[in-house]
């Protein structure tokens, strides 16, 4: 079994990362990205341990807040 190289992260509502999960190639790692937006949206990014880079992120979210 291969080690997982890259870490994906989702970002709370301080901007604090969150580790969701580890997989072990981009083009896996994107679609999860993708998977995991669509049902909880937000701001993630993924992390490779070989590079200690992020190497794929979404892009920011703003939300207006009611005062």
């Amino acid at each position: 079994m291969k080690a997982a190289l890259y870490d994906i992260f989702r970002k709370d509502l301080l901007g604090t990362p969150v580790w969701m999960e580890s997989v072990q190639d981009i083009e896996t790692a994107k679609l999860r990205v993708m998977e995991l937006a669509t049902r909880s949206p937000g701001e993630y990014f993924v992390f490779s341990q070989e590079t200690k880079e992020i190497v794929s992120e979404t892009a920011p979210r703003f939300f207006d807040l009611a005062v």
